[in-house]
């Protein structure tokens, strides 16, 4: 799932790779205007960006794919996609994100996890008040959901 406002962020995001792209395509072949390819670091360089931005564009275009949601399809009583979720463990209240894979990339929100993390699938489908137990390294932690809000 993407929300619409990352959808439009992840087409701006590709123009401007695609932008990049285009500089790059430039960048090779000044490079390459300077003779002998095998020493030539700056046409390197120049290649290996190019294989960088291939890689993120296609990155961004497979978001692309993903089921549009909107907040107002959201419920704000169940921790799901598009929510954020407060929850202790006895001590300060720690608030995450639950988004996708866009909005993770995008570092759009602070304390953000994906909803195919352990982390949210233990917490997906949850209501304020229900405990969740967690297997960490150091034991069992049990965690208690305080609040569920719309992500912004």
């Amino acid at each position: 799932m993407i929300y619409r406002k990352t959808y439009n962020l992840v087409l701006e995001k590709i123009r401007e790779i695609q932008a990049d792209i285009k500089q790059n395509s430039k960048d090779i072949k000044r490079a390459a205007d300077f003779g002998d390819l095998k020493e030539n670091a700056e046409y390197h360089a120049a290649k290996d960006n190019q294989a960088l931005l291939h890689n993120k564009l296609h990155r961004f275009e497979k978001h692309l794919s993903n089921q549009i949601a909107e907040p107002k399809n959201i419920d704000p009583n169940i921790v799901s996609f598009g929510t954020q979720v407060t929850y202790t463990d006895g001590k300060a209240p720690i608030t995450v994100a639950i988004a996708g894979a866009a909005e993770y990339e995008l570092e759009l929100y602070e304390n953000i996890v994906t909803t195919t993390s352990p982390f949210a699938q233990k917490v997906l489908g949850k209501k304020v008040g229900d405990t969740i137990t967690l297997d960490l390294p150091d034991g069992e932690k049990t965690l208690t959901i305080t609040d569920i809000q719309l992500l912004e």
